[in-house]
């Protein structure tokens, strides 16, 4: 454990080197890093101290300008709220770093330490002062105490205090008997830097660094990450036509693909190498406006600081990020990034249309394609399960037909086929691509002529209940969705249930609920 003084990180900035060094040490899991509760409230203080005298000022400024003007200034102040900006701090260094507790017996031998100026306290003129250097003096001995297969390195620079770590002062010396052995003292960052990293730097660090963020698993994730992007005034993009196009979420997660890496920096930690770096990346996908409604696909790029390692079961950690913006035109590199996601997109959707074969299949593939693309342009999913479930089924067309027929029993009228249908995408909805998954299933439903466009419609009303973000992140996609019809067909009669419901119904009545 590596347990930090107010000293050591004192206005440590989040987005600082040293703050995605700590990170590092903690992500890697060799190390933890800690600071006692004391010092977080320390360091949130720090940060928020000037606040209520900026506060101050700005309203005697505000009262100067209302004594000047002949009419009522518009302007106003919100009112100072102090612990809304040490929560702030705390949240932020908390995120940083692993919080021990400073309890209330080690708080109320800190302030005896004080009443007396016995170290780590001490007597300054005619008062005495050090009780939260004692607390955290306890804080840490109470760590040691709870722990004893845990080693301490405790990193201060206040040796005047807590001396150099090879002997203490009385009565610190009786504090820590027993303990010896557990506790190092370091002075300073960069001895925990060079006690416990390796730098990594350079081309090679460059090199490394670029073809980590390159893989399908990053990608994977910063595509995750970008549909938690949201803005009330929204983003600007680039629209198919090339032309500016204001956006404010993604419909469905976009394609991804690096553009750049920048401001490489990797430290060796018990023989993993951890990089932080500036990763830009192209983003191209389907989005909504304000009002969630379709505006096509939109291409931006993406700037960010991220964290991340050679590590296969280490998801990269997204430090700090830029808002999305239009990609530079007359880049050409850039361009051919953006060509290159669009013909992706493009041959998947060729692709999936040449796997259907019989006339029933080649139906569903041109009337649901289209509209179905717009679903999800990241891996066309709602393409793909329309394909699978049409195509990767024993005798399509025949299971297709069964399934409808054995459903067709369950009702008497057209109109009550349709309200069921209804009621169950009404479950569902919860994203805008699933509330357009349905608009959609509604336009079809109201053209239906024919048993042929009967069973098309089959098909779309099956493919709103597809998970599009969790089938695309998981290679079983294509076995669930084959279970969903084995479960649905008559021929695989479900086990019954001891209360005498099968277990198609029970998972109904939990979807509902």
């Amino acid at each position: 454990m590596i347990i930090f003084d107010t000293n050591a990180v004192n206005l440590l900035s989040p987005s600082s080197p040293r703050a995605d060094l700590i990170r590092k040490l903690r992500q890697s899991k060799h190390h933890r890093v800690a600071v006692p509760w004391m010092v977080l409230e320390e360091m949130a203080a720090h940060q928020a101290r000037l606040y209520p005298d900026k506060h101050q000022a700005v309203l005697n400024t505000l009262a100067k300008l209302d004594a000047y003007l002949p009419w009522k200034p518009e302007s106003s102040l919100e009112p100072l709220d102090l612990e809304r900006l040490l929560n702030h701090w705390r949240d932020a260094y908390g995120e940083i770093f692993e919080v021990i507790e400073t309890s209330d017996a080690a708080i109320r031998r800190a302030f005896q330490r004080e009443a007396m100026a016995l170290p780590p306290t001490k007597r300054a003129k005619d008062h005495s002062e050090g009780g939260r250097d004692a607390a955290i003096w306890f804080s840490v001995l109470e760590f040691l105490e709870q722990n004893p297969d845990e080693h301490v390195w405790f990193v201060t620079n206040n040796s005047d205090d807590f001396g150099d770590g090879s002997s203490y002062r009385y009565p610190m010396n009786e504090d820590i008997r027993g303990l010896e052995n557990q506790l190092t003292l370091l002075k300073d960052f960069d001895q925990v830097v060079s006690r416990f990293t390796t730098e990594v730097s350079g081309a090679d660090a460059e090199a490394a660094a670029t073809e980590l963020l390159k893989s399908a698993a990053v990608r994977d994730r910063v595509a995750q990450t970008a549909m938690d992007l949201g803005s009330l005034t929204g983003f600007v993009g680039l629209g198919d036509d090339e032309a500016a196009e204001d956006w404010y979420a993604w419909l469905a997660q976009p394609e991804v693909e690096l553009l750049s890496v920048t401001d490489v920096t990797g430290h060796e930690i018990e023989s993993e190498v951890w990089y932080t770096a500036n990763a830009q990346w192209m983003l191209y996908g389907p989005a909504v406006d304000e009002v969630e409604a379709p505006v096509g696909y939109i291409a931006c790029g993406w700037s960010m600081k991220v964290l991340f390692s050679a590590r296969d079961d280490e998801a990269p950690t997204l430090l700090t990020s830029e808002e999305p913006s239009p990609p530079d035109t007359s880049d050409e590199s850039c361009m051919r990034v953006l060509q290159a996601l669009k013909k992706r997109v493009a041959d998947i959707v060729a692709g999936a249309k040449r796997k259907v074969h019989t006339p029933v299949e080649r139906m569903i593939a041109e009337q649901l394609a289209p509209t179905l693309a717009k679903l999800d342009t990241a891996n066309n999913l709602a393409l793909q399960a329309a394909a699978r479930q049409a195509a990767l089924i024993n005798g399509p067309a025949q299971r297709l037909a069964q399934q409808m027929a054995a459903r067709q029993k369950l009702f008497d009228t057209q109109a009550q086929r349709l309200a069921q249908q209804a009621a169950d995408h009404l479950k569902l909805i919860d994203s805008p691509a699933q509330r357009l998954a349905r608009k959609i299933a509604a336009d079809q439903m109201a053209l239906i002529d024919n048993p042929l466009h009967r069973l098309a419609r089959q098909v779309a009303d099956s493919m709103p209940k597809l998970d599009i973000a969790a089938d695309l992140h998981h290679p079983s996609g294509r076995d669930e969705a084959v279970n969903e019809f084995e479960q649905s067909d008559p021929s695989h009669p479900s086990e019954a249930r001891a209360d005498g419901t099968d277990d198609a119904a029970a998972d109904d009545d939990h979807a509902g609920g």
